[in-house]
């Protein structure tokens, strides 16, 4: 609906600057329901059993390679990050191992308040590995949060819609963790919330990096 409207308009006679303005939005239009596209694809293969390519993965190193590509983000809403990371091994897919880090990342990030911080945690805990990400903001209300997973489900539609996202990065969180034989869930904390997954460690050899 929206590229249509748009394209329709640029049919019109109108001013330049109205032109230009049109475009880029017909071109981040395009841009979200790209993404969109891949998520589902990429949530359908999850569902279908995808086979995991695994491999020996060092979490705290993966979790660096997430946040680098976001540092301008935090500069620009004025965010502080914290990274409290254990040194932790596991047999995993490494790519669909950063797809989840990268997707709670991103999740805090989107949701932080401007001026507020974003906490990182992995660790070791009960024989798994815990990732955990804390971000200031608004509370969850509790009826929510066992649906914060669901696809394209949304506590506020309205906010979602304008801060981006497709919906669909949590849901991907949870099956990749499942694929691994893990869990996830969330917490909602005096100002903010937080997202947490677990894997299981197995024993690896020293070699692993």
């Amino acid at each position: 609906a929206v590229l249509r409207a748009h394209g329709e308009a640029l049919r019109e006679d109108i001013r330049p600057e109205k032109r230009a303005e049109y475009l880029e939005i017909m071109l981040d239009e395009c841009d979200r329901m790209a993404g969109l596209v891949g998520s589902l694809l990429e949530l359908s293969r999850l569902e279908s059993g995808a086979a995991l390519r695994r491999e020996p993965v060092e979490l705290s190193a993966l979790v660096r390679e997430v946040w680098e590509p976001l540092a301008l983000p935090l500069e620009q809403k004025q965010i502080s990050l914290t990274l409290a990371l254990e040194e932790v091994r596991l047999e995993g897919d490494r790519a669909r191992l950063r797809e989840a880090a990268g997707n709670l990342a991103s999740n805090a990030l989107r949701h932080c308040a401007p001026g507020g911080e974003v906490r990182f945690l992995l660790r070791v805990e009960k024989g798994s590995a815990l990732l955990r990400v804390e971000n200031d903001g608004d509370p969850i209300p509790p009826e929510v949060l066992p649906r914060l997973f669901e696809p394209f489900y949304k506590a506020d539609p309205a906010r979602t819609r304008t801060q981006g996202g497709t919906g669909l990065g949590l849901a991907l969180v949870q099956e990749i963790t499942a694929l691994h034989g893990g869990r996830c869930g969330a917490d909602s904390l005096a100002s903010g919330a937080a997202f947490w997954c677990t894997f299981p460690i197995c024993q690896a050899p020293d070699s692993m990096v």
